[in-house]
């Protein structure tokens, strides 16, 4: 136990540590791009806009034209321009053209050819005015640059027709508010939305879907954590207990209600605390880098171990002591330590599928963990409620006995299958080939 402890406070610490260290790709640098505009006149109607990124070694950016659909159902990201307020000003003469070499390589991770730029790129977009009036030409630029880690960025473009010059600008508020007078921005910016793309609005709409499936997962999770030996025998442990500490049926559901109130704060106290020190963003960069899915590979492995029989991973008895006596005190503070005892006294069961949970999310990212923390929850805190509520249900379920054991088994091969998938992202990064696709999908 105290190894394991051990263990879970150095991660903490190495990834904060981690988080500053140089090349880690977490500490907040300049962007691996940089990118400058001109303008080029063809004639009195028509212009050229050219489109100039500088970018740093070993890093790459995604060509317009590299997949966006994959087997996998998640792919990289490509350019892409959009050109605002085209209706009678100015019309696209083609697709921007892209005038330097691109390279192409097939994607383990994606399982697509990539293509992709390196060191420099350029880009012209030819254009016609509709109205002679117009001076300025405003482009939107989205795209993702990768290394170890992929990072997706916005550049806003101001192409000036009189000068021939071009702004670039990081701000979108600012880059709408530009304008030709002296002051470079408007007294009133518009209240209207920022243009999003329809390519951007998919992406978006990818990442909720990804929030959306870690909660139904970890939801998922919490049921099965239900059934495991250290959960399932506390249920009629708990009914007991709100059966003789509540006078009055009324008074039962209050409680009941407020017991499973308190499950769900704990655990989703949990996944904020993960969040806050690691940072929302971060955690998805530390999911992406080598040494973090090593050690995300050999938690997993210690988890499935201790599912298997192995050992077991527990908090130590004296924390589950105090809390119990605490729990004699009665009202809404005993409630409170009822739910912590609860959550102490089943770790060895419910902290592999909680830690794995956390692992899990970091992959996603943003508020990832507190999601998943909250649909975990919110499985094992409805079924307690509700028994708590209803104490006549408790005839429906089976008895405890040897299938409690099998269950957890089955969660301990899930684990080590699982943590393959992380030795698996490391191979791929370092490119290594310890673990082929073959033998990967094998295992």
């Amino acid at each position: 136990m105290r190894l394991f402890l051990t263990l879970f406070i150095a991660l903490i610490s190495f990834g904060q540590s981690f988080a500053q260290f140089p090349g880690s790709g977490l500490q907040e640098t300049k962007t691996p791009v940089e990118w400058e505009g001109s303008v080029n006149q063809l004639s009195d109607e028509e212009y050229e806009l050219i489109f100039n990124a500088e970018i740093e070694d070993e890093w790459h950016v995604y060509s317009q034209h590299t997949p966006q659909e994959s087997e996998s159902g998640s792919a990289p990201i490509p350019l892409f321009f959009e050109y605002l307020e085209t209706e009678n000003s100015y019309s696209i003469d083609g697709e921007t053209i892209e005038n330097s070499e691109t390279k192409t390589s097939y994607s383990e991770i994606f399982g697509v050819d990539e293509i992709y730029f390196e060191k420099n790129a350029t880009f012209t977009q030819p254009i016609t005015l509709i109205n002679k009036e117009v001076d300025l030409i405003k482009v939107q630029l989205f795209y993702q640059v990768c290394k170890e880690v992929c990072i997706n960025e916005e550049y806003y473009f101001v192409f000036n027709l009189k000068d021939k010059s071009a702004k670039v600008f990081t701000n979108f508020d600012e880059f709408e508010a530009y304008s030709l007078d002296d002051n470079s921005t408007k007294e009133e910016v518009s209240g209207d939305k920022p243009v999003i793309s329809e390519r951007l609005q998919k992406e978006e709409a990818k990442v909720d879907r990804g929030i959306f499936t870690i909660f139904w997962v970890a939801f998922l999770s919490g049921f099965v954590a239900l059934l495991t030996p250290c959960v399932f025998p506390m249920i009629p442990m708990t009914v007991g207990f709100f059966t003789k500490q509540s006078k009055t049926k009324a008074k039962g559901v209050r409680n009941a209600l407020i017991y499973g109130f308190f499950i769900v704060i704990i655990y989703v106290l949990l996944g904020t605390l993960v969040t806050a020190i690691f940072g929302a963003d971060a955690l998805n960069a530390l999911s992406t880098n080598v040494t973090f899915n090593i050690i995300f590979f050999v938690l997993l492995l210690i988890f499935a171990a201790s599912f298997l029989g192995a050992f077991e991973i527990m908090l130590p008895n004296s924390w589950a002591n105090k809390v119990d006596r605490q729990a004699d005190r009665g009202g809404i503070v005993g409630i409170f330590f009822m739910a912590l005892a609860l959550a102490i006294v089943s770790f060895s069961c419910t902290g592999p599928i909680v830690g794995t949970l956390l692992v899990e999310a970091a992959s996603k990212g943003g508020l990832a963990p507190i999601i998943g923390m909250l649909g975990f929850s919110l499985a094992i805190a409805i079924p307690f409620a509700l028994f708590a509520m209803f104490p006549g249900w408790m005839n429906t379920l089976p008895k405890s006995g040897g299938w409690l054991n099998t269950v957890k088994v089955v969660l301990g091969f899930l684990e080590l299958a699982l943590a393959f998938k992380f030795l698996s992202q490391a191979d791929l990064v370092l490119d290594a080939h310890w673990l082929e696709r073959e033998v990967f999908l094998a295992i």
